[in-house]
């Protein structure tokens, strides 16, 4: 859920940058891409541009660094994240889907 913003930025879209916080790890992290939204009559959007405060969203991060995370559903203390900048929680959530592993 979409919390808050900062005063020079009121929309939240690909390309935001933010604080990704997740029990002690702490990692930049970019909005990639925003699947739905849903706002506060529950009007879902499946193909939104941006957010703004109050929206609930499904969206791609992409984080700088290898984190480590787990989906909500199957660890709980390792799916949820804020994210935060300027000071600010920007928004809140829980991680329902991981990208596939990488062999190395």
């Amino acid at each position: 859920m979409l919390m808050d913003m900062p005063e020079n930025t009121q929309i939240f879209t690909a390309g935001f940058q933010a604080m990704f916080h997740t029990h002690t790890c702490e990692e930049e992290a970019t909005v990639v891409k925003l699947f739905e939204t849903t706002n506060k009559k529950g009007i879902v959007n499946k193909k939104p541009a941006f957010a703004t405060v109050g929206m609930h969203m499904i969206v791609m991060l992409e984080l700088e660094r290898m984190t480590p995370v787990g989906t909500f559903d199957k660890e709980p203390y390792l799916g949820r994240f804020t994210l935060r900048t300027e000071g600010k929680t920007v928004a809140i959530g829980i991680i329902t889907k991981l990208p596939p592993k990488k062999d190395d």
